[in-house]
């Protein structure tokens, strides 16, 4: 793939927390649903391109209306070694995806929900762009520095992945980190605000994880 063609993935997982409505996608996204997920695409009327999982939460009838349709499945054993979504992100990476974002890998499950941080903290370390988006927040892991469109007035958190993040600044947030070094099990970053609609994050090592409202 023409490594200049940007080439989106939306993963759809089985979550129970996710937006109202689908996110705006580009003619060329790649829809993968992991499992259940599939369920999410048929209730946004999505198409996807493969539904891959060891099929414990798809239910019958999203099955039968998938495969009427013609859609590929990949059917993978319960006992293994990776989630269906960590599947599903190899799968998207296997496609040539530039940036990924994960809905429904938030919900009742946490041991799945932090699974998929770690997701997002493997693809910050590739340089890839990354999301998961639930019904009010938006997280997204990143090395070096990030730039994103924010709620004016709104709660941003950041909360180092590595085992420390250097010289961390900050813009557009009511309490400014000035190369501050950042601490895995510190809670020094969190419940910052949001005091213009684009806030700017830069650091000299480490993954970050920012969680903002949406």
């Amino acid at each position: 793939m023409n490594p200049t063609i940007s080439r989106p993935a939306l993963i759809l997982g089985s979550g129970e927390d996710v937006p109202f409505i689908a996110p705006t996608l580009k003619d060329n996204t790649l829809i993968i649903c992991a499992d259940g997920g599939a369920k999410l695409a048929r209730t946004w009327q999505l198409t996807p391109k493969i539904i891959l999982g060891d099929q414990d939460s798809l239910d019958a009838s999203t099955k039968e209306y998938y495969l009427a349709q013609g859609i590929v499945f990949q059917r993978v054993p319960a006992e293994k070694d990776e989630t269906d979504l960590d599947l599903a992100v190899g799968y998207a990476l296997q496609q040539g995806a530039t940036s990924l974002t994960l809905v429904g890998a938030w919900g009742s499950r946490i041991d799945h929900a932090l699974g998929n941080v770690e997701l997002l903290y493997r693809l910050a370390l590739m340089g890839l762009p990354n999301q998961i988006l639930t019904r009010s927040q938006r997280l997204s892991a990143f090395c070096a520095r990030l730039r994103a469109p924010v709620q004016k007035d709104s709660f941003v958190s950041l909360l180092p992945l590595s085992p420390e993040v250097t010289k961390v600044r900050t813009r557009g947030l009511l309490y400014p980190l000035d190369g501050a070094t950042l601490k895995k099990g510190s809670t020094l970053a969190i419940s910052n605000v949001a005091t213009a609609t684009e806030i700017f994050v830069e650091m000299a090592s480490g993954v970050l994880l920012i969680v903002m409202q949406q």
